[in-house]
């Protein structure tokens, strides 16, 4: 697969934007997201913390990862968007 990598405008409260021409795969430079949309489309996202949103998270489940909050400006254009994976090499 073929990614273009992107860019993104930093935005006012730690969001950023990506402005994704046409159909197609693009990797955010900084996030490591990985949108696929079938045209043209603009895309808002930031990081969130667990802290507010952990409590959501029932046992057996653990937070495991980076929590993103994602919109974009035609949903049904975002086909979907792949998260990086975090791995700990410490013990």
């Amino acid at each position: 697969d073929q990614k273009e990598q992107v860019i993104p405008r930093r935005l006012a409260g730690g969001q950023f934007m990506a402005l994704l021409d046409a159909e197609g795969s693009y990797q955010c430079s900084i996030t490591g997201l990985i949108f696929e949309v079938t045209g043209a489309a603009r895309v808002t996202y930031s990081l969130l913390s667990w802290s507010k949103y952990g409590q959501l998270v029932e046992k057996p489940w653990v937070v495991g990862g980076p929590l993103f909050d994602v919109r974009c400006s035609k949903p049904g254009t975002l086909r979907s968007i792949h998260f990086p994976h975090c791995v700990c090499l410490r013990g």
